[in-house]
């Protein structure tokens, strides 16, 4: 019997320069505009804790449009964007719930 470790393929997550702003832009307005700005620098953490987990796991996500997937970032108001690619995840937005589902 295999170990189930070996069964598991980790992909590459690719952040795009997008996504990037994206977060920065983010966690800028949290702190700004949040009675508490500490929850931007958890929102960040939560958000890399995410992609840990895709990469292992990129399947969980919702399937969107345009081959993308879409995936909660837990307590936060927002949905994480990304294509799953052979060897990689490509993490290529984050859009707050407010905003509609038009990402």
């Amino acid at each position: 019997m295999a170990d189930f470790e070996d069964e598991i393929v980790r992909k590459k997550s690719i952040i795009t320069q997008e996504c990037e702003l994206m977060l920065r832009e983010a966690a800028k307005w949290i702190k700004e505009n949040s009675n508490y700005p500490t929850q931007a620098e958890k929102m960040i953490k939560r958000f890399y804790q995410i992609v840990n987990v895709l990469e292992t796991f990129p399947e969980i996500g919702t399937p969107y449009q345009n081959g993308m997937m879409k995936f909660p970032l837990g307590k936060f108001p927002y949905l994480i964007y990304y294509r799953i690619k052979e060897t990689e995840i490509e993490i290529v937005g984050i859009w707050h719930t407010s905003r509609g589902t038009e990402f």
